[in-house]
């Protein structure tokens, strides 16, 4: 091959990665999967979501959402909710939506089969329905990965998939003024947010953000609402 030829394939190559690695790492492109990551709305509106619960630090967070009498959704891991089920209890009994976040949360999750991926669905389905006696209509997957494995998997199901428009990186320990200031900066009208309830910090990030959310008019509803904003 010659060199011309050699670089134009290199160059290729380079670019069908770029694109694979945005198909399934960024929720929002819907490639493989279609998700409602934010509203088209001029409404100073906006959603908090958060995953990986329910955890011993979760209460802190409900106590916060109580206490500004604002409402959420929490995507729950299936494993942690069969271990702190009056958790999950609790997020329904004061207005919290609840989803499915997979049951296992494995690191090799995205790469598991069709099959696997969709037992693993209907486990924590099942495991959330038995907890609060509801059925569970939305979905979020582990990492925010989609994947034709995952998109082969959601058939057999009737989620809406939910992603988002501002990752916080909570997880990747700034202090809590940090965390707040990169999500306000990225603040607007039918903004969906990302956070865990399973972090220490998130009650002290989520007080910083109600402050600023009082201070420019923002009102929180919740990802079910948010979705029929226009």
């Amino acid at each position: 091959m010659s060199p011309v030829l050699l670089s134009i394939a290199v160059i290729a190559l380079m670019a069908l990665s770029g694109f694979l690695f945005y198909a399934s790492y960024s929720i929002s492109s819907g490639i493989y999967v279609k998700a409602f990551c934010k509203a088209n709305t001029p409404r100073k509106v906006v959603a908090l979501t958060f995953d990986d619960g329910p955890d011993p630090n979760t209460p802190a967070v409900l106590d916060v959402l109580a206490r500004h009498h604002a409402l959420a959704a929490f995507f729950c891991i299936g494993r942690k909710a069969a271990e702190f089920p009056d958790l999950v209890k609790r997020m329904v009994s004061e207005g919290h939506l609840v989803g499915n976040h997979s049951y296992c949360h494995g690191g090799t999750f995205p790469l598991f089969s069709p099959q696997r991926i969709a037992s693993d669905l209907r486990l924590c389905n099942d495991t959330l329905t038995e907890i609060t006696h509801a059925p569970i209509n939305y979905f979020r997957p582990p990492f925010g990965v989609t994947n034709p494995l995952i998109s082969k998997a959601l058939r057999q199901f009737h989620f809406e998939v939910i992603g988002w428009s501002i990752r916080s990186y909570d997880t990747m320990g700034a202090e809590p003024q940090k965390v707040a200031r990169r999500i306000i900066r990225q603040l607007r009208p039918g903004s969906v947010i990302l956070l865990h309830d399973r972090l220490p910090h998130t009650p002290e990030v989520l007080e910083l953000l109600f402050e600023e959310f009082t201070k420019s008019g923002y009102q929180v509803i919740r990802i079910d609402q948010m979705e029929k904003e226009i």
